[in-house]
């Protein structure tokens, strides 16, 4: 795993050269005389501000808006794009700092997730995250319900076609989470979209 914490104080170009092996798995060099190829297949993991200073405390926020765009303008669309997962994350308040316990233990959570895994496993033979695009329909087949969702997605320009592919997988992962069987439902759609937010100028993003 490969943990990014302030995404926006990178390098354009660096993050961009992310992109490829986000996509293909492996990392291509070439220089006069060679070229080689390395596997490079992780998951990656950020965190980013919603401007240069941080956001602050409530009220004290030194940045513009325009400052705000130019820093997340350095992450561009493509990047995001292949992100599987895109959570907005609220300032905790003085409460939720000060609570002791509280939400779910995270070897609860770490069963569950097992579960979903073998579930993936004993019925398709890999995870959700390995499926392939040509295969979607045969490894992750949707409702009626969930497909004209998509489509509608799709049809509004609130999915590119990697995003599709993308919102599918983590669609039939939610589904094993919740115990489904072979159809993908409208409510794993919804909700998989819904782990999807787009970045703007009032929102602290973690992406995986």
């Amino acid at each position: 795993m490969l943990f990014l914490d302030e995404l926006g104080e990178f390098a354009p170009a660096v993050l961009d050269g992310l992109r490829q092996p986000l996509e293909e798995g492996v990392i291509r060099l070439a220089r006069a005389r060679a070229s080689a190829s390395l596997p490079a297949r992780f998951l990656l993991v950020a965190a980013t501000n919603p401007c240069p200073c941080g956001g602050g405390a409530p009220g004290v926020c030194e940045c513009d808006d325009g400052a705000r765009l130019r820093y997340l303008r350095r992450l561009s669309g493509p990047l995001l794009d292949r992100f599987d997962l895109r959570v907005g994350v609220e300032r905790p308040t003085v409460d939720d700092l000060l609570a002791t316990g509280g939400g779910e233990p995270t070897v609860v959570v770490a069963q569950r997730v097992a579960a979903a895994r073998r579930a993936s496993l004993d019925r398709i033979g890999i995870m959700p995250s390995e499926i392939p695009p040509s295969r979607l329909d045969e490894l992750a087949p949707l409702d009626p319900a969930a497909r004209v969702r998509l489509r509608e997605h799709l049809e509004s320009d609130q999915l590119t076609g990697r995003g599709y592919h993308r919102v599918r997988r983590v669609a039939r992962t939610l589904a094993d989470l919740d115990g489904a069987a072979e159809l993908v439902a409208d409510e794993h759609v919804v909700m998989a979209m819904q782990m999807r937010v787009r970045l703007s100028v009032s929102s602290r993003v973690r992406a995986a």
